[in-house]
């Protein structure tokens, strides 16, 4: 199948064939339409998991709301690695260089 290059944002989570704000980071993938796919359901589940009530469902108690940060935390950490492995050599290096997520690809 064919690659293309996209322009993910995480500040949206969306995910572009051509970058259209300045003011916006994007990173640089080459993906073909399946790949795009993929990471497009872990945004889904980002955004699911941010506005779900799990999280206050019991506001007091540590374990619990610790447990919906565990699960958020693991689908952003999804959501680099798949970056990081499609991504463009700037995209890689850039991904290598944030705090915390150069043990994580």
């Amino acid at each position: 199948m064919e690659k293309y290059l996209y322009y993910v944002t995480m500040e949206t989570g969306k995910i572009h064939r051509e970058p259209f704000d300045d003011r916006v980071k994007y990173y640089e993938v080459l993906a073909t339409n399946d790949e795009i796919g993929e990471l497009e359901v872990l945004f889904e589940e980002l955004n699911r998991s941010e506005y779900s009530f799990d999280g206050f469902r019991e506001p007091m108690n540590e374990k619990s709301t610790q447990e919906h940060r565990n699960k958020q935390q693991l689908i952003l950490d999804k959501i680099f690695v798949t970056i990081y492995e499609l991504g463009t050599e700037t995209t890689k290096e850039e991904i290598k260089t944030m705090n915390g997520l150069n043990q994580r690809v």
